[in-house]
């Protein structure tokens, strides 16, 4: 469809916009120069997400094999995943562009609700995920970095923040949360009226996506926590890239240092998720994680500049994907 075409080539040209906006704020003889210093331990740095993008891709396919088995091959979920996180970190508030993009992806491939649905229901057990990655990396903290009082409020604040959020997000994921969270617009002053006018209109949708939702974890909990469990693997693999970062720079880590910088930088970040591609917040959070583990502050900024080189390059790569056809796919239109 046209205005399919069109929504793709706008997704496009955030991507490219994002690409040229960080490669000019960075300077392009300050990513060579950090390209030489990292030299071969950049490959293992980039591979990482590609590994870590097949787990995203993994769960994803879980979920829409669920009640019946999907015929969309991996290749092509996984194109849709890398571009799907290109947009989500070219853009602020990035799910107010990838999950879109992912979902017209999706439509023709499986039907618009199951599309919506399963978008939703990844979208939710990634960020649950996220909640147990915080709340695992708090307590592992409290282990490994001398305690003072506002760091051990920080610490409890953040786990106890984090488990509420799990909870309400297992709720949700078994009980209607896209019915729940219109029920709570509909109270508030000027969401009011138009939450209610849409929950009416669009009645019978919201609640077949809303049961679609809940089907992974009734038809299978195995499933449910294998998926769980997936996502979490991908957040404890992404830490990689900060232990082979500091190998590179002629450090001696610890893979559990690695784990709390990413934990603290992507928790810093996400707080902050207004921010066009976290720029600012994600180094000053670099640099004071790294004061707080008592490791070497140039590294930090180093650190920093060669996450936004990965980001480049997994930028650049989810947008060439965008243009490439997804080949002999058996499509299903659905209203």
């Amino acid at each position: 469809m046209n205005w399919q075409k069109s929504i793709n080539n706008l997704f496009l040209i955030i991507g490219v916009v994002a690409l040229v906006a960080m490669c000019h704020s960075l300077g392009f003889q300050e990513i060579i120069a950090q390209v030489k210093q990292t030299g071969l331990w950049l490959v293992p740095i980039l591979g990482v997400w590609a590994a870590g993008y097949a787990l995203n891709t993994v769960s994803y396919k879980l979920i829409i094999d669920t009640p019946e088995k999907s015929k969309v091959p991996f290749i092509i979920l996984y194109k849709i995943t890398v571009s799907t996180f290109a947009i989500n970190n070219a853009t602020p508030m990035g799910l107010a562009g990838g999950e879109p993009y992912k979902i017209m992806a999706m439509s023709p491939l499986i039907g618009k609700k199951k599309a919506a649905s399963s978008v939703i229901l990844f979208s939710m057990m990634h960020f649950t995920a996220h909640f147990i990655f915080w709340m695992l990396s708090a307590l592992l903290a409290v282990f490994l970095i001398p305690m003072d009082s506002t760091l051990a409020v920080t610490l409890t604040a953040t786990f106890a923040v984090c488990f509420t959020l799990t909870v309400i997000t297992f709720k949700g994921q078994q009980s209607g949360m896209i019915s729940k969270t219109l029920k709570l617009l509909r109270k508030m002053p000027l969401l009011g009226k138009p939450a209610a006018r849409f929950a009416e209109e669009r009645r019978e949708t919201i609640e077949t996506i809303d049961e679609q939702i809940a089907s992974l974890h009734k038809h299978s909990k195995t499933r449910f926590y294998t998926v769980l469990a997936n996502e979490l693997a991908a957040r404890v693999l992404n830490c990689a890239e900060i232990h082979f970062m500091l190998l590179a720079f002629g450090g001696k880590p610890d893979f559990a240092d690695s784990i709390i910088i990413m934990a603290f930088v992507s928790l810093f970040t996400n707080i902050l998720f207004f921010s066009p591609m976290q720029i600012g917040t994600r180094e000053a959070s670099f640099i004071l994680i790294f004061k707080i583990l008592a490791l070497n502050p140039v590294w930090a900024m180093s650190v920093s500049f060669i996450t936004r080189i990965r980001e480049i390059f997994w930028i650049f790569i989810g947008v060439v994907l965008m243009k490439i056809k997804d080949g002999k796919v058996e499509k299903r239109q659905s209203p």
